[in-house]
């Protein structure tokens, strides 16, 4: 299994850590700071690349990459699947438009769910699951950093070369 810090993946996505502000899209709070964010106004950029392609992120409060709580959303189009990994961390994600399905757990303790706007997950720190939409969703996702994403099946990690 391949282990990687977020702070390696913004390097490699600039987009993602929102590099500017304007009063119509202020750029990520810190932990020190109050946020702020209108609906619409997030900048969207690609998602890191621990991500498969397509999906879209944006910072809303606190650094990913460093120690600390954080707020992230996650934009991801029709047929968008994250295979099976975890995180050191508890993750709570709340479904903000679309539908959203999660397989959890491993053995005789997985089961899966579909979630729809407003539904919520806690998910404990090394849970294994895999997420997926079949029409598109936006996720939340509130957790402490740094952010770090394991594949259960190293294959699976987009950041590997194709073979």
């Amino acid at each position: 299994m391949k282990t990687i810090a977020l702070p390696a993946l913004l390097a490699l996505v600039p987009a993602f850590a929102l590099a500017q502000s304007t009063p119509e899209a202020p750029a990520a709070a810190t932990a020190t700071q109050h946020a702020m964010i209108k609906a619409g106004q997030e900048q969207w950029g690609d998602a890191p690349a621990a991500l498969p392609k397509g999906a879209q992120a944006v910072v809303l409060y606190g650094d990913p990459g460093k120690p600390g709580p954080f707020a992230i959303r996650i934009k991801a189009p029709a047929g968008y699947k994250v295979p099976a990994h975890w995180h050191p961390s508890d993750e709570m994600v709340t479904i903000i438009q679309g539908d959203f399905h999660l397989s959890m757990g491993e053995g005789a303790s997985s089961h899966d769910s579909d979630f729809v706007p407003g539904d919520f997950v806690s998910l404990p720190a090394k849970m294994q699951h895999e997420a997926s939409t079949k029409g598109g969703a936006v996720v939340q996702v509130s957790s402490t950093g740094p952010f770090e994403i394991t594949y259960v099946d190293p294959k699976d990690d987009p950041r590997k070369p194709a073979q």
